[in-house]
């Protein structure tokens, strides 16, 4: 899972350089101009231009430099949920049994009802 846990713009100017560390599970998406992206022991450069995107999946870092001026935005793969939002949900369903255990009447009740 990447260490960004939400969106992310940026704005490069032409012959800027920005590294990221931990890119794995994020999609990088320019909004603007143009991308050249290289990935630290990957094989192969890319090239985004405006309107397009990359996810990416190797937990490296990469390099992204604009060709031209150019705007983009490094967001998590949709669908990938950040642990804590996990870990919440997991101790919001189980203090719900724990309450339900220790009083049966609520055990009748649909959890919908009891919010």
């Amino acid at each position: 899972m990447s260490a960004t846990l939400q969106t992310s713009r940026y704005t490069l100017a032409h012959r800027d350089l920005l590294a990221l560390e931990h890119a794995s599970g994020l999609v990088v998406e320019c909004i603007d101009g143009a991308l050249w992206i290289t990935v630290e022991n990957g094989a192969g450069d890319t090239v985004l231009q405006a309107g397009e995107r990359m996810e990416l999946a190797a937990p490296a870092r990469i390099f992204i430099s604009a060709l031209q001026d150019a705007r983009f935005v490094a967001r998590p793969v949709s669908g990938e949920v950040p642990i804590r939002q996990i870990a919440t949900r997991c101790a919001a369903v189980l203090l719900d049994r724990i309450a339900r255990w220790r009083h049966p009447p609520l055990a009748s009740y649909s959890p919908a009802r009891l919010r």
